[in-house]
């Protein structure tokens, strides 16, 4: 986990703090330093896992106080810091100064989990903390993310990383094919990695004809995509028998929601940067394949500004209308503020 090779848990520093927006990356990262610890020493006295909000600054600090048993160091993982209040993180910040030299104390804020939209202003808070700061001057700091510009770029790096580790390349092709079928999820990506080359364990090149029979989108799943250019061409009539069909399929109105409201701030991005931006490094800008920024293009053709502004006013009455209570069953309420929501946009 720490930037530079770490062989024995003496190296360790006393204080880690880790944050981003890829769960998969940080959960890959406390799984390789849980391990360390589990092969140097007893894990079940000397390793403790707490829910910041839960345990609260002072059992933290407690857990971080205790000494060893039978071993030279202690591992306390602090989740969620972040959620903590102003007065609690001041705490901790204050435990730093002070740290126990016998402790790694990791403290884990802001891990959105798969599919949960990221949030750079969260992150911007978590660096403009107190705790933050304090864990930057007395340990180090780990930031896991791909997002800014680039990301796309990131995202085939890491792919290709994914393949060397399996011994394994895959074309070009192949990993656009992954991106379009699959979306930018690390965890999606990681599972398809992980069936492909199951799927052909002779070939140290995988193929598109490889990713294609692997990945099969299942018919409902095509259907919100369907759904989601429906709407962002203006198609009504369609938009509204699509949505209805999803619905009695069973798929969750709130996914459906996150599904528009991720198109339409790639529409306005698009709609801003295609004025004096190639497409690839619109494709960079946005963090999506090459192959998908002509779509966004047109479609922010269909859209003036100001129907923009308007479609988006009308995303955040639904986000809250999506929450509200009603007098109809809540699957069938949403359903109706996704319909009127459609509605309102496509005009």
């Amino acid at each position: 986990m720490p930037r530079k090779r770490v062989d024995s848990i003496d190296e360790l520093e006393k204080v880690y703090y880790i944050y981003g927006d890829e769960e998969l990356l940080v959960e890959e990262a406390l799984k390789r330093l849980k391990g360390l610890f589990a092969s140097q020493v007893d894990e079940d006295f000397n390793l403790e896992v707490l829910d910041a909000p839960e345990a609260g600054a002072e059992k933290i600090i407690d857990s971080a106080e205790t000494i060893p048993l039978l071993a030279t160091r202690r591992l306390v993982v602090a989740r969620g810091v972040n959620l903590l209040s102003r007065k609690e993180q001041e705490a901790l910040a204050g435990y730093l100064e002070r740290s126990n030299p016998a402790t790694t104390l990791v403290l884990v804020a802001h891990i959105p989990g798969p599919g949960v939209a990221k949030d750079s202003g969260t992150m911007r808070k978590v660096e403009g903390s107190a705790l933050f700061k304090k864990a930057k001057e007395h340990g180090e700091v780990l930031k896991f993310s791909l997002a800014g510009r680039g990301r796309q770029q990131k995202l085939d790096d890491w792919l290709n990383e994914q393949f060397a580790l399996r011994g394994r390349s895959a074309e070009a092709g192949a990993r656009e094919l992954m991106f379009e079928k699959v979306g930018s999820e690390l965890r999606d990506l990681a599972d398809v990695v992980e069936r492909v080359c199951l799927f052909a364990p002779e070939k140290k090149v995988i193929s598109v004809e490889d990713v294609a029979e692997v990945v099969v989108v299942p018919v409902a799943e095509q259907g919100i995509f369907e759904l989601v250019d429906a709407v962002a061409d203006r198609r009504r009539d369609l938009s509204l028998y699509l949505l209805n069909r999803l619905i009695r399929q069973g798929e969750s109105p709130h996914r459906i929601f996150s599904l528009l409201l991720r198109q339409f701030r790639l529409i306005s991005r698009a709609k801003v940067l295609a004025g004096n931006h190639d497409y690839s490094a619109i494709a960079s800008e946005l963090g999506v394949p090459p192959f998908l920024v002509g779509k966004c293009v047109q479609q922010s053709k269909r859209y003036s500004a100001e129907r923009l502004r308007s479609a988006f006013s009308e995303l955040m009455r639904a986000r809250v209308e999506m929450h509200s209570a009603s007098y109809l069953p809540e699957g069938e309420y949403q359903a109706h503020v996704l319909e009127f929501l459609i509605v309102k946009i496509v005009g």
